[in-house]
């Protein structure tokens, strides 16, 4: 028995098109009307259908094939099928496959993210009555609703587990949506070589993108925002960079910059010095990066931000290898309050609650002597800044905020990291 196309094309029909402007007929009071979720278009018409009787209703693959098993097509309505098309299609706009490689999701973990990641989705299609009857919810699991499938997985994978048996190899899962929505691959699935249609990474890339938009756009219109699914289409937009690396990497490249400034010496003779018969040329001496640390220390700096950042200055410092690193820290609001030398920046004595003037941290950081390789400065960014740059020093900006919050401008001479608290 051949694939039922007709029913399929009509069941994303029904998805995408505008339900009747009778109130009779509006999705609230009437299941058989139209859903009117036209953003799904894109995500619907890019699924390629393989008929396939090793499934009980409908499964995904991660290239964004969907297996379906003909005599459940022929007897399903087309209300039915949507469903579960629908169903389908959030596991793949979701990234499931891709999120249960970071959980490294196996066979003995597969049921929970599978239930994890199926009441994320039944919360996502409750609010268009489109739930199959068949997939749990958050509160038939007895979690609460709207939270991601990694809370929900960490919740359920504390419940206790079979354990393989030992030394027999692991077999591929049986059951769940597919590796479209777990990663773990099925006999029946095609693989990527296989002579069948297929979604490549770059392709579901630039899928999820249109469809966040529309999405966005829609839930917006009608003031619904469903959970995980929020969160997908979110991060599908404006994705979210971890900063703690950024800055790590800044203050890296900004010593490593400093400490490649070789200076030249007599005290160190060149090896090459025998090549020239009574003139001696002078070494290059590679000395250690001198290194201060600028603080705002006013009211209006997140102290626990702030504490998270010089943990990260400091795990950078180490991380160089540096013998013999030490650093000078200004605490400063619109004076310069303590100056501290310290092995690391965390143990600094920091002082201050006033106003913010960091022109004052900077001139006093730049008077030292000798004068600093490096100044790393931490902040929310409200003060004003110096109109040059400091000679031969590399400058790092760690503009200190709170989730949301707007982070003022900084000079083209500061290496910018912005530091966003995510709670």
């Amino acid at each position: 028995m051949g694939l039922d196309l007709q029913k399929l094309a009509a069941a994303k029909l029904w998805l995408i098109s505008e339900a009747p402007t009778s109130a009779m007929a509006s999705v609230a009071h009437n299941a058989a009307a139209p859903r009117d979720l036209p953003y799904l278009a894109s995500a619907l018409y890019a699924l390629v259908p393989v008929a396939c009787d090793d499934v009980d209703r409908m499964t995904c693959d991660e290239w964004w094939r969907v297996y379906i098993n003909t005599g459940w097509l022929a007897q399903a309505t087309v209300g039915e099928t949507g469903e579960e098309l629908a169903h389908m299609t959030w596991h793949l706009l979701s990234d499931h496959t891709g999120r249960a490689r970071d959980q490294n999701i196996d066979r003995s973990t597969v049921g929970d993210w599978n239930r994890a990641t199926d009441a994320t989705v039944a919360h996502t299609l409750a609010p268009d009555r489109l739930s199959p009857e068949s997939m749990q919810t958050a509160t038939t699991l007895g979690l609460r609703p709207g939270l991601s499938a990694e809370q929900y997985f960490a919740s359920l994978s504390r419940l206790p587990v079979t354990a393989e048996p030992q030394g027999e190899p692991q077999q591929p899962p049986s059951g769940g949506c597919g590796s479209g929505a777990d990663g773990l691959f099925r006999l029946h699935e095609r693989g990527p070589d296989a002579d069948v249609a297929a979604i490549t990474s770059l392709d579901a890339r630039e899928i999820r993108r249109k469809v966040s938009i529309g999405y966005e756009e829609h839930t917006l219109a009608r003031g619904d925002q469903p959970g995980d699914a929020l969160r997908s289409i979110t991060q599908t937009l404006e994705p979210t960079v971890r900063w703690e690396p950024i800055l790590t990497a800044a203050v890296r490249r900004a010593t490593s910059w400093a400490a490649g400034r070789g200076e030249y010496t007599y005290s160190r003779p060149s090896r090459r010095g025998g090549s020239t018969a009574g003139v001696i040329l002078p070494g290059q001496h590679r000395p250690v990066p001198r290194l201060s640390i600028v603080v705002d220390t006013s009211a209006s700096v997140d102290d626990k931000l702030l504490e998270r950042a010089l943990g990260e200055v400091d795990g950078a410092i180490a991380a160089l290898g540096i013998s013999g690193a030490s650093v000078t820290v200004f605490s400063v609001d619109a004076a310069v309050q303590t100056v501290n030398r310290v092995r690391k920046a965390k143990d600094a004595q920091l002082v201050g609650a006033g106003g913010t003037d960091l022109r004052i941290g900077l001139g006093a950081a730049d008077a030292q002597r000798p004068r600093p390789d490096v100044v790393i400065i931490f902040t929310d960014g409200d003060t004003p800044w110096p109109e040059t740059q400091l000679p031969n020093v590399a400058v790092v900006a760690a503009l200190l905020g709170r989730n949301s919050a707007h982070l003022p401008p900084t000079p083209s001479w500061v290496m910018r990291v912005e530091c966003i608290l995510d709670f």
